[in-house]
């Protein structure tokens, strides 16, 4: 017999929003990140300006560039040197990463697996993203929208961490009876809150749309590049999944007809992957995402 959901706080959604009013301003350096053009000409010298003018994430860059990590030799004093012994496009995404865990400050194992998971589903998005090709679907949209993807669930934490627990150990079997548990206990689903928290920071208007979005079944009248961001997501997530789940293997240890059920008949048409192709990214989504969590802090 399946558990009744425990009664829903009267005054706890009205607490989870006075806690979205009272989040700090995302420093300004993160949404001009989220809003660069990664295959314009002046990618390089836009992160360049963008992290010269915050000393914090200057110092995160330097140290990075003069990790074991970096292969580094010679040592790096310049941002300049920095930015090219890591690379825009990877110091950018350490740096959307890094900023956005400060706002949400990790404090526990559980609360790390959250942002454990974000990761593996940013890195996802953005890989699959880049096999589809599509350019409606670019790289960098897809990782900060799987970055921020269940940025509800993190509010949730701030604010009630033990409803949020009593959701993950309730009897649910997918998205919309996850949804439905999060309603019953909270008040309200971590979509809607996470779609608020994107307008209370003023994000790209299709992070938060796919933010918003990405347990639902969308209506085919939205913009064509939210739902294939939306899908992308959707994928990723899925995938990713065991990631939250302590004890559970990876899932490139799977087998092919798991792999096929999880991942290759989820995908969006326009990415096409093999089974060898998908074996081979996973392999990287989970290297590149533990190293990532090892610079946060979140191992």
């Amino acid at each position: 017999m399946d558990r009744m959901a425990p009664a829903s706080d009267p005054v706890l959604h009205t607490k989870l929003q006075k806690r979205l009013d009272e989040l700090p301003v995302l420093p300004s350096v993160l949404a001009k990140l989220m809003t660069l053009d990664r295959e314009g000409d002046r990618f390089f010298d836009s992160v360049l300006s963008a992290v010269e003018a915050e000393p914090n994430y200057s110092v995160r860059l330097l140290i990075r560039a003069n990790s074991a990590a970096s292969g580094s030799r010679e040592p790096i004093t310049t941002l300049p040197g920095a930015l090219a012994r890591i690379g825009a496009e990877e110091a950018c995404n350490l740096l959307l990463a890094l900023g956005v865990t400060r706002v949400f400050v990790p404090r526990d194992p559980w609360e790390k697996s959250l942002w454990r998971h974000a990761i593996q589903v940013a890195i996802a998005a953005r890989e699959l993203a880049r096999h589809g090709g599509d350019p409606d679907v670019t790289p960098d949209e897809a990782y900060a929208c799987g970055l921020l993807h269940d940025m509800g669930r993190l509010v949730m934490f701030m604010e009630a961490p033990d409803q949020l627990r009593a959701v993950d150990e309730g009897c649910w079997d997918g998205p919309d009876s996850l949804l439905a548990m999060e309603r019953a206990i909270c008040g309200v689903d971590h979509t809607k809150l996470g779609g608020l928290a994107c307008d209370h920071w003023a994000l790209p208007k299709p992070i938060a749309q796919v933010i918003r979005g990405h347990h639902r079944h969308l209506p085919p009248e939205l913009d064509d590049k939210v739902l294939k961001l939306t899908a992308v997501v959707q994928v990723a997530d899925f995938a990713m999944f065991s990631s939250v789940i302590p004890g559970t293997p990876p899932l490139e240890a799977s087998d092919d007809d798991t792999l096929r059920a999880t991942v290759l008949d989820r995908l969006p048409p326009f990415v096409r992957l093999s089974m060898q192709e998908l074996r081979e990214l996973l392999g990287t989504i989970t290297s590149e995402a533990e190293a990532m969590a090892r610079e946060l802090g979140l191992t």
